[in-house]
């Protein structure tokens, strides 16, 4: 790896989510004297605009539009970030954020308490699960969306922001002053033993810290026991590649390469291998995804499925192979696509984009009419022969997908009728996370729910009674109800660890830890083939 180039803030691989949205390299003298003409004209036709137009329109609305129509012809994750979406995507990536340290969620449509975050203003304070915040510096947050709200309450370190809070079985809102802290963010929320033998780490994306995340969850679960991993990269939409890298580096052996870069120019021809120091982790492994896996998430899957290093189940990933550079533009940044990435075999897993619509709008796992196709692009071999596709994302050796809800499911989570009732169920406990620990999902408690879903109109009564008549809606209502009360008695760490237990991806990613091993074993042991397919017409990258 180069360090970075002068004038570059970092380089990062824009995850599946950033579709919002230059030529990729230097352009010569030549063609910005010829680009002048063009400026001039811009710049006639926007002041026409402003002083002709119907309504007012502010030039930077205006500018900021052209630009986006500009980079629309390039591809669709090239895009411009404004000055707050920068400053946003800047601070994400840093890991941290200034502000009270709250997880918040739309619930029955008010701005609703999902946990505080460890050691943050809003923990010292006694926020808990299900408080409502009803205002923010004086303004009601009714109608107020996820964004505006996390916005009002984030603000420089030291400062103060006064919220109005009203809680079950507290007669008036309580109105709190809180001063805004540093809070650290973090890529693995959830690292946990799944059993005695099996470590579980799920990395929701890549910031600057997740390499080192990974690592110390790993050292830590190691000392709990942890011979097996489960790694989850599912719905991961990617972020910094040098912490793909990093993360990967823990999973592989020294030397190996991890993927390589390939662009317009010279700088963009790269190779990123696996750093002789650190964790290297050598036991079985297993990593799942999915559709929602995508850019840093699919080269680190990639990479583990090209080396034989473990077994990958779940769903077809997304397909993204292209890397951007962010460059600063004084506050705000492009973010311009500037490489195709290549996993270790030579393969670049990049669907087509020529239809914007069938790109950004990726097709349901499943069978039937809304199963994803098979990639149909050429073949290339792991280290141990095993045939792999370019293009169309990264297939899981083993296909398993997650039962989508039924549509009395849907409106019961939509409405937030588990949540809901988890906090009304432990409102009056005095010790709320034994409540919860003890918690068991008996008759009465079924009752109790079927009357407050009717109660509160969530679903009518005969659709209620369906649902639980239904083996696959009752055993889903269980399974929510235990991790709803775990979440907002205990911690969120123990609400996920009950909704593994349900989960179908997981739960097959235990079965195939054999096959990972001897996987894993045979390419240690014996010698790699030669990378060729029959008839395949595999190319070969150039480095």
């Amino acid at each position: 790896m180069t360090a970075f180039r002068k004038g570059l803030l970092a380089v990062v691989v824009i995850g599946a989510a950033a579709l919002t949205g230059g030529v990729a390299g230097q352009a010569t003298q030549k063609e910005f004297a010829g680009s002048d003409k063009f400026l001039s004209r811009y710049a006639a036709l926007l002041r026409l605009v402003m002083e002709n137009s119907p309504q007012p329109v502010s030039p930077s609305d205006l500018v900021y539009s052209s630009i986006d129509g500009m980079l629309a012809l390039l591809d669709p994750h090239t895009n411009f970030l404004r000055p707050e979406n920068f400053a946003h995507m800047r601070e994400h990536q840093e890991g941290a954020f200034h502000g009270i340290g709250v997880i918040i969620s739309l619930r029955g449509g008010r701005i609703t308490v999902i946990t505080p975050v460890e050691g943050s203003p809003a923990a010292r304070l006694g926020l808990r699960a299900g408080d409502v915040i009803e205002t923010v510096d004086g303004a009601s947050t009714e109608g107020m969306d996820i964004d505006e709200a996390a916005r009002r309450l984030r603000g420089p370190e030291g400062t103060k922001v006064r919220i109005t809070v009203s809680r079950l079985g507290l007669a008036a809102p309580l109105d709190l002053t809180i001063e805004r802290a540093r809070v650290s963010s973090e890529s693995v929320r959830y690292a946990l033993m799944i059993d005695k033998d099996t470590a579980y780490i799920r990395v929701n994306d890549f910031i600057r810290s997740t390499g080192d995340e990974v690592r110390r969850s790993l050292e830590r679960l190691q000392k709990e026991g942890a011979t097996r991993l489960v790694l989850d990269l599912r719905d991961n939409p990617g972020g910094i590649v040098d912490t793909a890298v990093a993360t990967a580096s823990v999973l592989l052996d020294p030397g190996q390469e991890v993927f390589s870069t390939k662009g317009r120019t010279a700088d963009s021809f790269q190779d990123y291998r696996v750093p002789q120091d650190g964790l290297h982790f050598t036991g079985p492994l297993v990593v799942l995804v999915n559709r929602g896996s995508a850019s840093a998430a699919e080269i680190v899957a990639g990479a583990i499925q090209d080396h034989d290093r473990g077994i990958l189940v779940g769903e077809t990933s997304f397909g993204k192979g292209v890397v951007q550079t962010i460059y600063p533009v004084r506050d705000s940044g492009l973010a311009l696509t500037t490489a195709k990435y290549y996993t270790p075999s030579g393969r670049c897993i990049q669907r087509d984009f020529d239809s914007f619509f069938d790109y950004i709008h990726v097709r349901n796992g499943g069978e039937g009419k809304d199963a994803q196709p098979q990639p149909k692009g050429p073949v290339f071999l792991t280290d141990s022969g095993r045939k792999v596709f370019g293009g169309g994302g990264i297939t899981p050796d083993h296909e398993v997908h997650i039962r989508e809800y039924s549509e009395r499911m849907a409106r019961l989570v939509g409405n937030s009728a588990f949540f809901q009732f988890a906090i009304a169920n432990l409102a009056d406990k005095p010790d709320k996370a034994a409540a919860a620990r003890s918690f068991a999902v008996t008759d009465d408690v079924i009752k109790a729910f079927r009357t407050r879903v009717i109660n509160e109109k969530w679903l009518p009564a005969a659709d209620i009674d369906a649902a639980l008549a239904d083996a696959n809606d009752r055993q889903e209502i269980e399974a929510t109800l235990r991790f709803e009360i775990l979440n907002a008695g205990v911690s969120l760490n123990a609400g996920y660890r009950a909704i593994l237990e349900t989960d179908e991806q997981v739960q097959a990613a235990l079965k195939f830890f054999d096959e990972a091993a001897r996987l894993q074993a045979g390419i240690r042991n014996g010698s790699k083939p030669a990378r060729t397919a029959d008839g395949a017409g595999v190319p070969s990258p150039t480095r």
